[in-house]
């Protein structure tokens, strides 16, 4: 009884010891399969950035030959401009818009420094008669004071 338990025993195991070899048989193909794909991905990727580079490189060396064969050699101009050669339209509409505005605050500062120049000279010409009266009442007699002082009341 004991030689078929250990049998029965012995026959389990040996069933489980295939079944995993089996497992591993195919873990490793499917690990191989796995690198193998793994590889043509890296050919792939590396064959498209091989690729990839040429493609720049031509568009590169395309571009460098189309600028180098419209280079034009550089020339200095000095002008004095009255008017602007370009955008016109938003010059105009800048300055002149602004023009009225500009002679109008010409014409109020004018007026004002006119107007202002004139109160100066009228005070001065004032403050001088008022000065020239005072010093000719200081030097008065007392009669000539009362005098004086009648006629500046009238």
């Amino acid at each position: 009884m004991e030689n078929e338990i250990i049998e029965t025993v012995l026959t389990e195991v040996l069933e489980e010891q295939k079944q995993s070899n089996q497992l591993a048989q195919k873990n490793v193909q499917f690990l191989e399969e796995q690198v193998l794909i793994l590889k043509r991905m890296e050919e792939k990727s590396a064959r498209q950035n091989e690729e990839l580079k040429t493609f720049l490189l031509q568009k590169m060396e395309a571009f460098s030959a189309q600028v180098e064969s419209h280079a034009k050699p550089v020339r200095r101009e000095f002008r004095i401009l009255l008017f602007p050669e370009h955008g016109t339209t938003e010059y105009y509409k800048v300055v002149f818009g602004r023009i009225l505005f500009w002679l109008v605050m010409l014409c109020i500062a004018k007026f004002a420094y006119l107007l202002g120049d004139k109160w100066i000279t009228q005070e001065y010409e004032n403050n001088k008669y008022q000065k020239a009266w005072e010093t000719l009442y200081e030097q008065q007699s007392k009669a000539n004071q009362k005098m004086m002082q009648k006629y500046l009341t009238e």
